[in-house]
């Protein structure tokens, strides 16, 4: 897998979804308790470092969950007119995705990995793959503990890089 043509494809792919957008709020899901899912809060931290805080939910000394998205879904409708959300998460999928970022409208479903009662979140959805999916609950709360750091910290770089090149 050719990582730097992924990453090239993600920011192009990011910048066209949200040209000419106004109140651009980024919804970076995940905890801090298990590494293959805080590619979100950690891509959120790095975003508050660079830009305005708030519009970033979720970082590492603020998780946004899955248990606590609709009351932070209506802070931001009740904050913002017509907020375009761009939702960031850790996936799972087939190993050769491992690695890969992609960009998709129409949000991002999150609970699906552990089979939650699944919830579209954002307007896009930037979806980083850190692991197989084993479609079940157990091996996939597994991999999702066994997943590197490192690379964990990586993709989040990555991530809070293109999008800052997005927006600037």
């Amino acid at each position: 897998m050719n990582k730097n043509n992924n990453n090239i494809e993600f920011v192009s792919d990011l910048k066209t979804k949200i040209q000419n957008k106004k109140d651009i709020i980024f919804c970076c899901i995940g905890t801090d308790r298990v590494i293959g899912d805080c590619i979100g809060p950690i891509t959120g931290s790095l975003l508050k470092n660079k830009i305005n805080n708030e519009f970033i939910y979720g970082d590492l000394d603020e998780n946004l969950t899955f248990n606590n998205m609709n009351q932070k879904i209506s802070e931001i409708n009740s904050k913002f007119k017509n907020p375009f959300i761009i939702a960031v998460d850790a996936a799972l999928s087939d190993e050769k995705h491992i690695g890969k970022i992609f960009v998709e409208d129409g949000g991002i479903f999150i609970g699906k990995g552990l089979n939650k009662i699944k919830r579209r979140v954002g307007n896009i959805g930037i979806k980083v793959v850190v692991g197989k999916d084993y479609n079940n609950n157990e091996l996939n709360f597994k991999t999702l503990q066994n997943v590197s750091l490192n690379q964990i910290i990586y993709l989040s770089k990555i991530i809070s890089d293109g999008i800052i090149d997005c927006i600037e």
